[in-house]
């Protein structure tokens, strides 16, 4: 099979599939539309398997197509009955294909018929498949694991944490869920928490942590111990989920971050946003190795395992159109002619001009008058005479 084009794929809200290969700094869109429409908008991304040959697109209207990397061709959109409220989330496992809508429904399909239904509770912000199960969370809606071949039932239900200091309910509202190697699982909320669960301990979390005041709106693991957030505001930061604490923060965003994916053998991060650009980290330096303009709000993104995402050595591509900003080092070698050129010019002086507040203010070079005399102050006292 031949390599793909691109690696990394990225979904806009006017409707648009784009592609990027950063090894060449070039990218394209994979689809056309007519009118750009808040129905087209690309909601969600996954890959069809673990090979990555291929991954689903999905529509906020319910629509979901398929691209394959070694044609490179967009399949045509298939409508699907999901259910009331907007395509949340789309995930695959072995034969079925599943589906999670705005109003909790989670929907099994195979074969474009549906084959089982799960309601999972009203307004779900978020959906993870793992093997042989499923994660969900949204608004009002506490992490919930459920079994694929028993979906009657969650087999594990998140408790909520105990009542804050005013004894008022602590708001529930997730907004990312991903397993762990472990049979862990670590949630990211709309009230800036990131939380770790073991369902073999119990059924609150057994790490609690807090990140920046706004919503988190994107995670991405980057191994057991260290998930990598990003939020409203266009903060993202790499955390430590066995310490609680933050490692460090990652520059350059401008606008809430939709989504984040670190690659899976090498130590980088891709994200993207609405701030309509792609960027890509190395998450050890947090050195910004890519950043592209892409005319459109992003909402999703895929990033390849097939391809090298770093450029090698040897290649002659400079990647002009990827590389927007400039690293230390070539500042400092561009900076070298500049400074025979300054040396060489001529200096010019400047006369400096005594202000007149100058002059007031130094009463010694102001020249007395000696025709004027001080008025005395004294007054001669008359006296009454009888």
């Amino acid at each position: 099979m031949a390599a793909p084009m691109y690696n990394v794929f990225l979904g806009a809200e006017t409707g648009l599939l784009k592609g990027i290969n950063t090894l060449k700094g070039s990218w394209n869109n994979l689809n056309a539309i007519e009118t750009p429409s808040k129905t087209n908008e690309i909601t969600c991304m996954s890959w069809t398997g673990k090979e990555q040959f291929n991954f689903h697109v999905g529509l906020r209207s319910q629509n979901i197509a398929n691209y394959d990397l070694s044609s490179q061709v967009l399949s045509d959109f298939k409508s699907f009955d999901c259910g009331p409220g907007n395509l949340k989330a789309v995930g695959q496992c072995d034969d079925l294909l599943i589906t999670a809508v705005e109003s909790g429904l989670v929907k099994l399909w195979r074969d474009d018929a549906c084959t089982c239904d799960i309601n999972t509770g009203n307004n779900i912000h978020c959906m993870t498949v793992g093997d042989n199960v499923i994660g969900t969370g949204g608004k009002k809606s506490d992490a919930k694991i459920w079994d694929i071949d028993n979906p009657g039932k969650p087999i594990f239900q998140v408790k909520n944490v105990k009542n804050d200091w005013l004894n008022l309910e602590v708001p529930v509202w997730v907004t990312a869920i991903q397993f762990l190697s472990d049979n862990k699982i670590v949630t990211a909320t709309g009230h800036h928490q990131v939380r770790v669960y073991d369902p073999s301990v119990q059924r609150r979390p057994v790490l609690d942590m807090t990140f920046d005041e706004y919503p988190i709106t994107a995670m991405s693991l980057y191994n057991d111990n260290q998930v990598i957030v990003g939020n409203t505001q266009g903060s993202m930061a790499l955390l430590d989920i066995r310490k609680g604490q933050c490692v460090h923060r990652f520059k350059g965003f401008a606008g809430s971050i939709r989504s984040i994916q670190c690659h899976q053998s090498l130590p980088i991060v891709a994200s993207c946003g609405l701030d309509r650009f792609f960027r890509l980290h190395d998450i050890n330096s947090k050195q910004l190795l890519h950043k592209v303009y892409l005319k459109s709000r992003l909402n999703c993104l895929l990033m390849s395992k097939k391809e090298m995402i770093l450029k090698d050595d040897g290649d002659d591509d400079s990647g002009a159109e990827v590389d927007a900003d400039h690293h230390e080092d070539d500042d400092e070698e561009d900076g070298s002619d500049d400074d025979d050129v300054w040396n060489k010019m001529q200096v010019v002086k400047t006369r400096t001009v005594k202000r007149k507040s100058e002059t007031l203010d130094n009463p010694e070079s102001v020249p007395e008058n000696p025709g004027k005399k001080k008025k005395s102050r004294s007054k001669s006292k008359k006296t009454k005479t009888n």
